[in-house]
This record gives C-alpha cells, structure tokens and sequence, in this order.
C-alpha cells in the first residue's frame, strides 16, 4: 500500500512541476539601427507526371538579403529596409535544359536563346531594395520603393516582365513580411505546447499552395554562447489553386495534394526578438486534373521543398 501512495505522489508531484514550468514570451522585436543578413537557400524538386509521361524539374537558389532597421520617425513609424545582395540559380529543366545564373558574372549568357530571358529575371532581382513602414505598435503600414523595380520592368524582354510583374508589388511584398512573422504565439509558451498558422506561397503564373502549419514550442538550446528557444515545425496539410484566368495552356482544373512528409525547425533569439535559423523539408504527392482546351490529362505531382534561411555572422 505505502508502495502504490508512493507512486501516486510522484506521479502527482511530477504533474504540478508540469504545471509550473517556465513560460516565455516569444516576440520579434525591431531594434533601432540594427543591421542583420541572412542567407535563404532552396531546393526544389518536382517530377509531374502527365499520363504516365514524368516532366522532371529541379530548381537551387541562394539568396543573401541585408536588413537594415532606421530610426524611428516622428509619425511613430518604422523603415525596415531590405536588400537583396547576392543571388545565385540553378535550373534543371525538361528536355535537358539547364540554366545557371551568378550576381557575380549576370551577364554570362544563358542558352539556349529560349530560356535567356531568365537571366533578365536574376539579373532584375539582384540588388532589389525597398522598405517595410511599421506602424507605432510594429505592424506594417506601407511599403516605400518598389518604384524604380516597376520602372525596370519596361526595359525587359516581355517574358522576364511577365514572370516578374506583380512579384514587387506593394501588397505581396506587405503580405509576404506579415506572414513571415506570424509564426510565433500570441500567448506564452512552454515546452510541449502547440500552435497553428497558414503559410501561402505564391508559385508565380497565377498558381499558390496554401499550407497549415503546426508549430511546437521544443524548449531552449544552447548555440554559440547564446541561449535560443528551439520550435519544431510541421506543414499538417496543403491546398492548391490556380486562377481560373491565368494565361498558362494548361489549367489545373482539379487537386488533391496531400503533404506526404514534412519537419523543421526555428531557432529564436528571444533577446533580439528575431530568428536565427530554420531549416524545413516537405514533400506534398497527389492527383492533379489538367486542362488544355477542352481535353483533361489525368496528372499526378511529387513536389519536395527544401528551404533553410540561416543568419550569417557579422564580420568582425
């Protein structure tokens, strides 16, 4: 009997040191004059099969983007400029086509002549600069400079203009920063505490995957002399859509992508209130309905997305 009171005392002890673990508050935080870079890499490997016929594409890029907070103006407003330094492609494309692209030589030609108009795209992209305006409580109110981008489009070939009209826009570039941080809870977290978030990404030609993503609160870690709250993140399901009205030939007129696989991680300085690394992989498969005119193509579609952004250390 004593044996039994004594496990049950345990079992409740342990519940009440449960109940009474630390919770932290996770926020970001835009410090004044502070400068940060990161550097964003992908990977992303498609194969659609369109009626027992695979079309493979693998597509890795590198981006290093510069952040840079101002000071606070008088209207109570925040410019978080961001600016994009380097980049750097690989295309591996249907019938044996490859494309690669360096900011450090952009004006390498690119063959064949049908595919030179990516090359305008990186090119356009490399050094693209503009502001986020915070508001007096850090949510965006507007987005300043994307004008000279819009003016750079008019001198480029129609198909670099066309894949890149719209991706500058005022209002994705807004979106696009409120979603990238809109991951952390609203509450206080403790280790083993869950929470969800949606995560649109915008494939380009009128076509975006919607993801549901559930989050979940790991504990802290140590990583060079600095303590970082660790969270595990997983895409728990996925919606795809295409405009009815996009330009393509060929419409996607029915999905069913299912996620197949998925984990991650964030590592977040809650001192600074930014993140310093995270790392996903996800790999979606389903059935896919294609139309061309009035014929549909029975398809299916293994994409995989791996994507990590990781802060790059100061120069000392």
């Amino acid at each position: 009997m004593l044996g039994r009171l004594a496990v049950a005392s345990l079992v409740l002890i342990t519940g009440m040191s449960s109940v009474a673990q630390a919770q932290v508050k996770l926020a970001y935080k835009f410090a004044e004059g502070s400068r940060s870079t990161s550097k964003v890499t992908s990977k992303i490997h498609q194969i659609l099969n369109i009626q027992g016929t695979n079309i493979e594409t693998d597509a890795e890029q590198a981006v290093k983007v510069l952040y840079e907070v101002g000071k606070r103006r008088a209207d109570g407003t925040l410019p978080v400029t961001q600016t994009i330094e380097s980049l750097d492609a690989k295309l591996a494309l249907p019938g044996g086509i490859n494309v690669s692209f360096d900011s450090a030589n952009p004006d390498a030609k690119i063959e064949p002549e049908a595919v030179a108009f990516l090359g305008q795209v990186f090119k356009a992209l490399t050094g693209l600069r503009y502001t986020i305006v915070l508001d007096d409580k850090d949510k965006v109110k507007f987005v300043e400079g994307t004008e000279p981008f819009a003016a750079k489009l008019e001198t480029l070939d129609a198909q670099a203009a066309k894949l890149l009209r719209g991706r500058v826009s005022a209002d994705r570039l807004k979106r696009e920063f409120e979603q990238d941080h809109s991951n952390l809870p609203t509450i206080l977290a403790r280790p083993g505490e869950s929470w969800e978030a949606t995560d649109v990404q915008d494939l380009g030609g009128d076509q975006t995957l919607t993801f549901q993503k559930r989050y979940e609160y790991v504990g802290t870690v140590a990583r060079d002399e600095r303590t970082l709250d660790k969270i595990s993140v997983k895409a728990i399901g996925v919606t795809y859509a295409m405009d009815p009205n996009a330009e393509s030939p060929l419409k996607v007129t029915k999905s069913d992508l299912k996620i197949d696989s998925s984990e991650g991680t964030i590592l977040f300085d809650r001192e600074r209130g930014d993140v310093v690394e995270s790392k996903s992989v996800t790999r979606i498969k389903g059935d896919l309905t294609l139309t061309a005119g009035d014929k549909e193509l029975p398809s299916t579609l293994d994409l995989t997305f791996d994507v990590a952004n990781v802060e790059v250390p100061a120069a000392k």
